[in-house]
């Protein structure tokens, strides 16, 4: 696997364990006391700017937001901001948690600190959402914040695509070569003392780091990774669904059960209510 594909697919791998919870939405025309100077949020931050100027420093760059910039500001890291007085901000916002186990989404990516914004009304209406549901008492309210707050990350790291890459930092390196590891042996057996011991790690520590990481033990998470590519096989493919559980190192009784656990339906009603039929060859019949 080429390094941008391996790459491409942790990125997918980090997405996929994110959980999201937005603390706070509102709009803002910001006043004098709009200053800090080398402070370190503990949330990520969503500024979209709608008026006026200011001035916003991050990661040594000094930036100047003007209307229709959308700035997504990750926790952990030394901001400094300041308003312009004479055309001060006027910007929704919203600060949100992103984590990926214990670890902040956006400290293991590297993404643009700011997108112009394509759809500014369509944008402008989910934010007005965002507002409108943090005030209410709907039961649904919670799901209902998720689900626009996703929709606006996804655009912003979709626009940002061909930006985005891992972060070489020393708190993901290790987590990044044993999760390439995985993505490269799902046909194989795995064990935990295996993946330990790519990383040097007692296999007790190691399985309370990954999880802290991924949020799932390692065996969870490798049985999820060949799940997953067997549902993209079942659909884009013809390979016989024996074939397909070689291909992820099951046995096909095993593969079965499991898919059918974690699916609702057994591989072969998943292919049919995909669309995707298999015909077998004349030697399988």
């Amino acid at each position: 696997m080429d390094q941008d594909k391996l790459q491409l697919q942790l990125i997918r791998s980090y997405l996929d364990s994110t959980q999201i919870m937005m603390q706070m939405a509102h709009y803002t025309k910001v006043g004098p006391s709009w200053r800090e100077t080398h402070v370190m949020p503990d949330v990520n931050r969503l500024y979209y700017i709608r008026e006026g100027s200011g001035w916003i420093h991050i990661r040594g760059k000094d930036y100047y937001p003007q209307p229709g910039q959308l700035y997504l500001l990750p926790a952990g890291m030394k901001l400094s901001y300041a308003r312009d007085d004479e055309n001060p901000l006027g910007k929704y916002w919203c600060h949100f948690s992103a984590t990926v186990g214990d670890i902040n989404l956006f400290q293991m990516l590297e993404q643009p600190h700011w997108i112009q914004v394509q759809d500014e009304a369509q944008l402008e209406q989910r934010f007005q959402q965002l507002i409108e549901l943090n005030r209410s008492n709907s039961v649904t309210a919670p799901l209902r914040i998720k689900s626009i707050l996703l929709e606006i990350i996804s655009e912003y790291i979709e626009q940002s695509s061909e930006q985005l890459h891992l972060a070489a930092t020393t708190s993901t390196s290790k987590i990044n070569s044993v999760l390439s590891y995985i993505e490269g042996h799902l046909s194989e057996q795995m064990s935990v003392d295996e993946l330990a011991r790519l990383v040097h790690f007692h296999p007790n520590y190691f399985m309370h780091y990954f999880k802290s990481m991924m949020g799932l033990s390692p065996i969870a998470y490798i049985n999820k990774k060949r799940l997953d590519k067997a549902r993209r096989l079942l659909t884009t493919t013809e390979q016989s669904i024996s074939a397909i559980a070689d291909g992820i190192g099951m046995e096909l009784y095993y593969f079965s059960r499991i898919f059918k656990k974690q699916a609702g339906m057994s591989p072969t009603e998943y292919r049919k209510a995909s669309g995707k039929t298999y015909v077998p060859k004349e030697e399988e019949v």
